[in-house]
Formats: C-alpha cells, sequence, structure tokens
C-alpha cells in the first residue's frame, strides 16, 4: 500500500510539473520540497504556450459563431462559447495562483508534511478506513485524465461535423485547470489525514491519565490543532478565486447540459447537428461535474472534522486541575473557529451546495427554454 501511495504521489507531482502549476518537486529520499530552477522556467513557457493556444481557440469558435448558418441554435452557440470563455477565466485564475501565491502554497505543503512528521514520531496513525476513504477519493481523480485525453480525441473527431474547420487546442489548458484541482485536492486530503492523526493522539492522551507529561502532550496537541485550522483558513484565500471559478463553471456547465437535453426530447424535431451539439456539451461538461462529485465529498469531509473533535474534548471528564482548564480553554478555542472550505466567506463548498446549485441550473434551463422556444 505504501509503495501504490508513493506511486500516486509521484505520478501528481510529475502531472503538476509537467501542466506548469508549480516550481518545486517533493523528494522522497529526504522527505523535503525542493525549488527547481528548472521548474520554474519551464512554467513561464509552459503558460504562455496555454494561453496562446486558449486564445487563439477561443478566437477561432467566435469567429466561427459570426458565420454560423441561421437554421442553428444561437442559443446554445452563444452558450458553449460562453463555456469556453468561463474555461479561459479558471485557466486565469490557475495561473494567477501558480505565479502569485506559489510561496504561500509551498508554505502550506511544508506544514503540512512537518505535521506529518511529527505525528509519525509521536505514534499517532490514522484509522484505517479513514485512511482507505482518503486514498480512494485520490485514486478516483486519476482516471480524469484519461477521460479528458478521451474528450479531447472525440472533440477533433466529431469537429467536421460540427463545422469547425480549426483544431480544438483546449487539452493543454483543461489538463492544466485539473491539475491545479489536483494541488488542492491534495493539500485537503493530507489537511484530513493529518487532523485524523491527531485525534487518534487527543483521545490516547486524555484516556490514558497516568502519562507524566499529559499536559505537555496536551499543550503540544492544541498546537498542532490550531496549525491545521490555520492552513485551512489560508487554503480558501489562496484558492478563493479557483473556486471561485471552479463554481461558476460547474453551474453553467449543469446549465448548458440540461438545456441541451430539453431541446433533443421535448423539440419538434432532432437533427444529426443536434445530437453532436448535446455530445459536444456533455463531453466537455463531464469531467467537471465528476470532479465536482470528488471535491463535495472531501470538503464534506473536512466540514465534520472540527465537530468530532469537540465531541472528543466535551467527552473528556476527571482530569487533573490543570488538564480540566487546558481542556476548556481548547474548547473555547474550537468553538469560535471552523474547518469549512468556503468561497470569499460566501458559499461553503460541501454536500449541501449540490442543492443549491440545483436549484440555479434548473431556473436557468427554464429561462433559457422560454427564451429559446420558437426555434425548438
Amino acid at each position: 500500500m505504501s509503495s501504490l501511495k508513493r506511486l500516486i504521489q509521484l505520478s501528481f507531482g510529475f502531472f503538476c510539473a509537467l501542466n506548469g502549476i508549480v516550481p518545486f518537486y517533493f523528494g522522497f529520499s529526504s522527505r523535503k520540497l525542493h525549488w527547481s530552477r528548472v521548474l520554474a522556467y519551464y512554467r513561464i513557457i509552459h503558460n504562455f504556450i496555454v494561453i496562446g493556444l486558449t486564445i487563439k481557440f477561443i478566437t477561432n469558435y467566435w469567429h466561427f459563431h459570426t458565420h454560423v448558418e441561421h437554421s442553428r441554435s444561437k442559443l446554445m452557440e452563444l452558450n458553449t462559447f460562453t463555456h469556453f470563455t468561463i474555461v479561459l477565466l479558471s485557466l486565469l485564475s490557475c495561473m494567477e495562483c501558480a505565479h502569485r501565491q506559489q510561496d504561500r502554497i509551498y508554505g502550506m505543503i511544508e506544514k503540512l508534511l512537518d505535521l506529518d512528521r511529527l505525528s509519525f514520531e509521536l505514534g499517532y496513525i490514522a484509522p484505517k478506513s479513514h485512511q482507505r476513504y482518503i486514498g480512494l477519493l485520490v485514486l478516483a481523480i486519476t482516471p480524469l485524465l484519461a477521460l479528458r485525453l478521451f474528450i479531447h480525441v472525440g472533440l477533433n473527431k466529431i469537429r467536421t461535423r460540427l463545422g469547425f474547420d480549426f483544431p480544438c487546442n483546449c487539452f493543454l489548458s483543461e489538463c492544466m485547470i485539473l491539475g491545479m484541482s489536483s494541488v488542492g485536492f491534495g493539500i485537503m486530503a493530507e489537511i484530513c489525514q493529518c487532523w485524523w492523526r491527531l485525534q487518534t493522539g487527543l483521545k490516547r492522551t486524555l484516556l490514558d491519565d497516568s502519562l507524566p507529561d499529559q499536559l505537555n502532550q496536551l499543550l503540544q496537541l492544541q498546537r498542532m490543532f490550531q496549525c491545521l485550522i490555520d492552513i485551512t483558513a489560508e487554503f480558501c484565500t489562496v484558492f478563493k478565486f479557483v473556486l471561485l471559478c471552479f463554481l461558476v463553471r460547474n453551474v453553467w456547465c449543469g446549465i448548458v447540459i440540461g438545456y441541451m437535453l430539453v431541446r433533443i426530447f421535448c423539440g419538434h424535431g432532432v437533427s444529426e447537428l443536434h445530437l453532436y451539439q448535446l455530445y459536444l456539451a456533455f463531453v466537455i461538461c463531464i469531467q467537471p461535474l465528476l470532479y465536482s462529485l470528488l471535491l463535495n465529498c472531501l470538503t464534506h469531509t473536512t466540514d465534520s472534522l472540527m465537530e468530532t473533535t469537540k465531541e472528543i474534548v466535551r467527552e473528556s471528564q476527571g482530569h487533573e486541575l490543570l488538564v480540566d482548564r487546558s481542556i476548556q480553554w481548547f474548547s473555547l478555542q474550537l468553538a469560535w473557529q471552523h474547518t469549512n472550505v468556503h468561497v470569499y466567506g460566501t458559499y461553503r463548498i460541501n454536500r449541501r451546495l449540490v442543492f443549491q446549485s440545483a436549484s440555479v441550473i434548473l431556473l436557468h434551463v427554464s429561462y433559457m427554454v422560454q427564451s429559446d422556444y420558437r426555434s425548438m
């Protein structure tokens, strides 16, 4: 299992470096992060190439849209163009985060590695079921890369039937967005694992009153918990624009797919072009929606971390005076803090947000159907 975990970490690190996300790498021998000047130069060149190809693709698509036949759905063409524009904004948010926030990303990962090493030295081990759950979530991201490759091949295969006389140069941009998403996903997964290790240590410390340094261990655990809370808050600050574009893109993907389904199944006729437009809308939107499901599962887990720790602290009783005072102080510190993943302090990314997004999608699909009712 450790070899598989190392292989996954190595693959994700290589994937993120290949897509110009991070200018550093993780050394398995030293168990530390190392800056690389080669990766820094490569990232600059890679980002210029990606943004150039993306702008060229959107420009070509706009030129195609202005010369489109009147028999085609103008609204569907505009929806697709809007989607590619949102992809461009998502790409710019990833580049902004990769360049301006690289030191903070490096700092967060470095702190998590330090907490991981310290937890291992203290003998704190997360439950096997929790480790398996996080491992499955991380492993589930891997097929999304293969799905992106199949989508790219499919787009270039049907582009002539859609009337495109230009290549779909969106593979590198989508891979870069997925790479930045993988960095955020990995940080949140490591936060969860570190938190579960500390919870194991907290239970062991509170249950064993015979420990000679129980108070010192409890104070050390409090500092480590506070460090994780600070990392979670910093994560929301660093990735706020990336998460905002992620939410906007998911909602728009749902709107486009919903509108096309209504147009296909409730319209007065289905042409071959409409079927290919539905296929186009489906293949360009399926990967972000699948990733959102994985992200919502992980963020729902981070939401529940604080509540579980509060229950552990509340159930502890019958300790020495100084230990009881330390526990009370720890409870007060936990009471006004949280581990929620939010966007600008407004939207909490969890399973509840799925239902809110679904209501927005249904509302805007009905608006679009009403505005394009005659052409249906």
